[in-house]
């Protein structure tokens, strides 16, 4: 039996320009466009007005490839609010009767807020130069904003009901659906009591967990792993701090707050074992580390950051190898990665987003014993020319495919931000306007000796600026294998060498700029690692997987 296919794609974080935000916008070329600004988007972690565009090109590939089910795992609209839901909801029925495609979706943190939804407020160009405040908070308003629902986040299950087509509710072409809670898809009958940590609260919310049978022999298991804790002494659910919210809770927090998805987990896999169904498990967030940073090296460095906050622990891996689950896919973290636990008992598929670098989705080829996993880049959608338009007029030098416009954000976001918000002022100060043999230097080894070693060339590796090669650990992080493609052969080369030569994970990155380097580097060479293993093949009921880098959890103390 051929394998069946299915497209996944996560963080699409769909805004479109030519939706309407209360008249908010500037004309270009005839057309009013909601746009963020150029200032906005140049150094910001991902795209806001060119995740329409890229989602397009993404289903144009998806169908030209043959495929017919695609699954949107989570942050599909950039923050939920109501016109840019209506806006992705006539996109995705367009291709369905276009080319038809079928569509089922699970919401991320992006997409709704606890029962009662949430105000969003940003800035849409107003003229070249100049922004408005475009809000749903009245209250909040500063003066000349424009106030309008269309700028809202529903809460569940109100944000869903616009998405109801798309999995979400039973279908009558589905062969089966189901709910953790049964058969019946209505809202009432999908509730579960949420518990603050100290008992003290407890709060009705829906869970939009489903699994949907779409053509004999394919299960999708779409798992709601977005949760919405309440807050000790906060029992308003219509306020936005009565929940902690989603963003940094995941899969730590499922355990904690719907534990009954673990016995419905069990409980699918076991009956797609026994009726030989093929299962797809999806969730908007990883349940193994995507980065493997087996050494704790992200907190080391850099304290409690969102990727440490966002890390499942390993009680998370024992909970899901526990349901007799052997693999998974989930997104969040804007990571290309394929994580294994030791001896290949879960294996977890880290999806890029199409908005932010590397700009991919991924196709899986699905059997009951093997998977395979297509990395499918937007690297070359091209630039649209009203958005352009706006960007040069803000001093954008030159409009760029998406790829290399992501990229080149990336690298901003590095030097711009990252370094300056997360480095030490003293490792920063020591490590500005230095080359790459700064580093060979550091760590009292010679520059020449160092670049005979490994077959490089001294007058080059001087020439390379220390922040680009900084600039290049963090583009390599985030992409996987896909990082080949954006750093040249020799900028590679380098890196494997200061890794392999420098990287320690034992270092003490509070004991001075040698330490901390030494740990950072650390952290490149796990990167490349990864980048490369071969992602590309997955085996459930496999005991020993060679390919890829096996993921080992920190042992306590």
């Amino acid at each position: 039996m051929a394998p069946h296919a299915v497209a996944v794609l996560a963080d699409v974080h769909f805004h479109d320009p030519g939706g309407d935000f209360g008249g908010a916008g500037i004309v270009v070329q005839g057309a009013r466009l909601a746009l963020r600004s150029w200032a906005d988007t140049r150094i910001a972690a991902r795209a806001f007005n060119e995740t329409a565009g890229a989602l397009s090109a993404a289903l144009e590939k998806i169908a030209a490839a043959g495929v017919r089910h695609v699954v949107l795992a989570g942050d599909y609209s950039d923050d939920g609010q109501a016109e840019n839901i209506r806006r992705l909801v006539e996109v995705l029925q367009g291709v369905e009767h276009r080319h038809g495609l079928r569509f089922y979706v699970i919401p991320g943190n992006h997409d709704l807020y606890g029962p009662h939804g949430k105000n969003v407020t940003t800035r849409f160009v107003s003229a070249p130069g100049q922004t408005v405040m475009v809000t749903s908070d009245a209250e909040q308003a500063e003066v000349g904003a424009i106030v309008t629902p269309a700028m809202r986040c529903g809460g569940q299950p109100a944000a869903l009901l616009p998405m109801a087509r798309f999995g979400l509710f039973r279908q009558p072409e589905y062969l089966h659906w189901e709910s953790p809670f049964g058969l019946d898809d209505r809202p009432e009958a999908r509730m579960y009591e949420a518990v603050s940590a100290d008992g003290s609260v407890t709060q009705r919310l829906m869970d939009a967990s489903y699994l949907v049978e779409p053509e004999p022999g394919l299960w999708l298991l779409m798992i709601d792993a977005n949760v919405f804790e309440p807050r000790a002494g906060r029992p308003d659910a219509t306020r936005k701090k009565a929940f902690i919210g989603p963003s940094d809770a995941g899969w730590n927090a499922v355990l904690r707050v719907k534990p009954f998805l673990l016995d419905w987990i069990g409980d699918v896999t076991a009956r797609a074992n026994a009726l030989g169904k093929v299962l797809v498990s999806v969730s908007h967030y990883p349940v193994l580390d995507p980065f493997q940073d087996a050494a704790g090296s992200e907190r080391a460095l850099f304290g409690e950051t969102a990727i440490v906050r966002r890390t499942p622990g390993p009680q998370v891996a024992q909970a899901l190898i526990a349901t007799g689950l052997r693999w998974h896919i989930g997104g969040h973290m804007h990571v290309n990665a394929t994580t294994r636990t030791e001896g290949g008992r879960l294996t977890d598929l880290a999806l890029p987003s199409l908005g932010a670098f590397p700009p991919a989705f991924k196709i899986v080829h699905a059997s009951v014993d093997v998977v395979r996993a297509e990395t499918i880049s937007l690297e070359d959608v091209p630039p649209e020319s009203g958005i352009s338009a706006i960007y040069r007029a803000e001093g954008q030098r030159e409009a760029l495919p998406l790829g290399s416009m992501l990229a080149a954000q990336r690298r901003a976001n590095v030097l711009e931000r990252r370094l300056v918000q997360d480095w030490p002022v003293a490792v920063r100060a020591l490590a500005a306007g230095k080359d790459a043999g700064f580093l060979v230097e550091l760590a009292g080894g010679d520059g020449a000796e160092f670049a005979r070693r490994h077959g490089l060339d001294l007058v080059e590796m001087s020439a390379w600026p220390l922040a680009d090669l900084i600039a290049d650990a963090y583009l390599i992080k985030v992409a996987g294998p896909l990082a080949a493609h954006w750093i040249a052969a020799d900028r590679l080369a380098l890196c494997r060498a200061l890794a392999v030569e420098f990287g320690d994970e034992n270092a003490d990155p509070h004991q001075g700029a040698r330490g901390f380097l030494q740990r950072f580097l650390a952290v490149l060479q796990v990167s490349l690692d990864r980048m490369d293993a071969d992602d590309s093949a997955i085996i459930p009921v496999a005991a020993d997987l060679s390919r890829g880098r096996p993921l080992r959890y920190p042992t306590a103390g």
